[in-house]
C-alpha cells in the first residue's frame, strides 16, 4: 500500500490537512488575537474532509480510476479550503477591527495540498501507463 510513492504523497496531503487544524492560520500582534480553523465550523468541517479523503485514496490502490476520481474531488476541496480561508478572516478582521495582520503559515498549507495531489495524479497516470505498455508487451 505505502509502496507506491502516490500513497506516500496521498499521506503528506492527509497530514498537511490536520497539521491545519492545529496551527493559526492569520495573527493581529496589536490585539494578540488569533484565528483558527477551529474557530469556523465550515472551514474546520472541510479541512477534516479534505484529510480524510486523502487517506482513504489511500486504500483505493486496486482501482486507479477511482483514486483519480478522488483526488480530482479532494483538489476542488483544497481550493475550497483556500476561499474559506480567506472570507473567514476577511470575517474576522471586520469582527475585531483589525486594521493588519499577519497570515501564518497554516493559511499556505492548503496549496501543498493541492501540490501534493496533483504529485499523486501524476504517480496513478505512470502506473497506468505502465501497466497499458505491459499489456501491449503480453499480446504481441
Amino acid at each position: 500500500m505505502i509502496q507506491r510513492i502516490q500513497s506516500l504523497w496521498l499521506l503528506l496531503s492527509s497530514s498537511i490537512a490536520t497539521l491545519v487544524w492545529f496551527l493559526p492560520v492569520f495573527s493581529d500582534e496589536e490585539t494578540g488575537k488569533n484565528f483558527f480553523i477551529t474557530e469556523s465550523l465550515a472551514l474546520l468541517l472541510v479541512v477534516v474532509f479534505s484529510g480524510l479523503i486523502s487517506f482513504v485514496t489511500i486504500f483505493f490502490f486496486k482501482k486507479r480510476s477511482t483514486q483519480k476520481q478522488l483526488i480530482t474531488l479532494n483538489i476542488c476541496v483544497a481550493l475550497a479550503i483556500v476561499a474559506l480561508e480567506y472570507l473567514q478572516i476577511e470575517n474576522f478582521k471586520s469582527n475585531f477591527g483589525i486594521k493588519q495582520g499577519h497570515w501564518q503559515i497554516s493559511a499556505i498549507l492548503p496549496f501543498f495540498i493541492i501540490l501534493f495531489l496533483s504529485f499523486a495524479y501524476r504517480g496513478i497516470r505512470k502506473d497506468e501507463k505502465l501497466l497499458s505498455s505491459t499489456d501491449r508487451l503480453r499480446q504481441s
